[in-house]
């Protein structure tokens, strides 16, 4: 039976000391303002990230009034960031049970151009193109499981090798050309407006609800972060590791592979090399996150929140005159702070743990 110590504490007092009168006394005050000084610095912990992307925003609208604070540059931020919202979020997954899946963009890159290539330039009906695509995602995700879960090679070691081969077999699958001709009607799924935001922005969102929804309040959501924390003690307490693991890899590849097919309907083409860029902001998102809401833990709501504040700061920057190479350094320097920023947050749930 688990004893509550507060409670036993509090019916061993004396009655002074629990009802506030002579002999008890208040708590000192030097306890109390320490108190409230951790509580100020786990808000900070937790919505840090939100204030500084106030101020951003505050700052850019003051430096270039004519061009950022404007409904058009709001709603280009948020569709310009559809489908990396995606992939940011489909990397969330591995990342909780503890795992690397950098094959994430390449998977991306697989889904869009068979899609792509057999739907806009082979002739082939859009939707079954759209399920072969998906098909080949879930396939890499199973494949990266078998080789990190089943056989035991490393997830970083696998999922990079995986990578590379599949942005050649993506190369190979397009005859090194750039992919166009997608039907129009994948555009209309994805580029149909409501209140200028396209729709495949609402898509990503509610990719990241489901995921939040998972994450927060089903049995699997908590199997997954335990994984993710302990794998050799999940599996002592009966959690089906091996099958949580296998189920986040192919989670993820599923999501890239969806995150490829809204890039040619958004687009209407792709050049095949071009989405292995992604693969860093995707994670610096991710990362990010991590810092946001739950520190120390990576999660989908504090990566949605991560992509837009990492794509305001740019957009703003870039309206400020500096060249295209601001874009690295940000997103480079976002994953050195938020994976600092996270680990300073594990250590201080860890110490609070063991006091």
């Amino acid at each position: 039976m688990t004893v509550d110590n507060s409670a036993v504490s509090a019916a061993a007092a004396p009655h002074g000391a629990r009802t506030g009168g002579a002999g008890g006394g208040r708590p000192p005050a030097p306890a109390t303002a320490a108190g409230r000084w951790r509580g100020l610095r786990g808000l900070g912990y937790r919505y840090g990230v939100l204030v500084v992307w106030a101020v951003e925003i505050v700052i850019f609208s003051i430096l270039a009034p004519q061009t950022f604070p404007t409904v058009a540059n709001a709603t280009s931020i948020l569709n310009a960031q559809a489908a990396l919202l995606v992939l940011a979020l489909a990397v969330v997954p591995t990342l909780a049970a503890g795992e690397y899946d950098l094959s994430a963009a390449a998977t991306m890159t697989l889904s869009a151009t068979i899609a792509g290539q057999l739907s806009g330039v082979s002739g082939w009906n859009l939707w079954l193109a759209v399920l072969l695509g998906l098909l080949a995602a879930v396939a890499v995700g199973l494949l990266n499981a078998f080789l990190a879960v089943r056989v035991g090679v490393q997830s970083i070691v696998v999922t990079l090798g995986m990578g590379t081969l599949l942005v050649g077999l993506s190369v190979w699958f397009s005859n090194s050309m750039t992919i166009g001709g997608v039907p129009r009607e994948l555009g209309a799924v994805m580029n149909t407006q409501l209140l200028g935001v396209n729709a495949a922005v609402y898509y990503a969102l509610l990719i990241g609800a489901v995921l939040w929804f998972v994450h927060r309040h089903t049995p699997l959501g908590r199997h997954v972060l335990f994984v993710g924390q302990n794998r050799e003690v999940a599996r002592l307490s009966g959690v089906p590791v091996a099958r949580i693991r296998t189920l986040c890899f192919v989670t993820t590849s599923l999501l890239s592979g969806i995150a490829g097919i809204m890039v040619i309907g958004i687009a209407g083409g792709l050049q095949p090399t071009s989405l292995q860029s992604l693969l860093l902001p995707a994670f610096a998102a991710a990362f990010l996150g991590s810092a946001i809401f739950e520190p120390g833990r990576v999660n989908p709501l504090g990566t949605i929140v991560a992509v837009l504040f990492l794509a305001t700061g740019i957009t703003g920057l870039v309206l400020l005159g500096l060249e295209g190479w601001i874009r690295d350094v940000f997103y480079g320097a976002a994953v050195v702070l938020a994976v600092t920023v996270s680990r300073l947050a594990f250590l201080r749930t860890q110490r609070r743990t063991v006091l």
